[in-house]
């Protein structure tokens, strides 16, 4: 008995110091996770897709995580055949305008209000295919056929 009433002098300090040195480390521990990376994908268009559209417009959709990022002032920029475009976004969908036809790269970078890259996509090739009258053919030639383009199951 007098063991145990000596032994409960220090329990007020075992506590104070549980609280000084333990709960520190587990409040540190939460705002590691809060600071998680960046993660910026795009997922439309797709890897090797071929775009068909006349209007030199393409839709790009990307997943950007935390969705916050948007809140701290981050924008981003497209890389379109290695060069940035002017424009900024703050959103994760939208079109980027004035796109040729044929093979392209594209990227994507998150950057602050400076202009310092803070996560970047990987680097993503599609096509871009427009219709051209100089390959529209009303009919089909047929060699050594009797049968003409009107009597094929499609329409012309």
């Amino acid at each position: 008995m007098i063991r145990l009433m000596r032994l409960s002098r220090y329990v007020p300090w075992c506590l104070l110091a549980i609280v000084v040195l333990v709960v520190p480390l587990a409040s540190s521990a939460t705002t590691t996770s809060v600071n998680a990376p960046i993660v910026l994908k795009i997922l439309t268009p797709r890897a090797g897709e071929a775009i068909h559209n006349n209007q030199d417009k393409i839709t790009v959709g990307l997943l950007v995580l935390p969705g916050s990022v948007f809140q701290d002032g981050l924008r981003i920029r497209m890389r379109l055949d290695g060069k940035f475009r002017r424009r900024f976004w703050k959103r994760p969908f939208f079109t980027l305008n004035q796109v040729d036809r044929g093979k392209h790269t594209l990227q994507a970078a998150l950057v602050t209000k400076n202009g310092h890259i803070v996560a970047l996509s990987p680097v993503l090739v599609f096509y871009l295919w427009q219709a051209s009258r100089l390959f529209h053919t009303t009919s089909i030639p047929l060699a050594g056929c009797r049968i003409g383009a009107r009597d094929l199951p499609y329409p012309s």
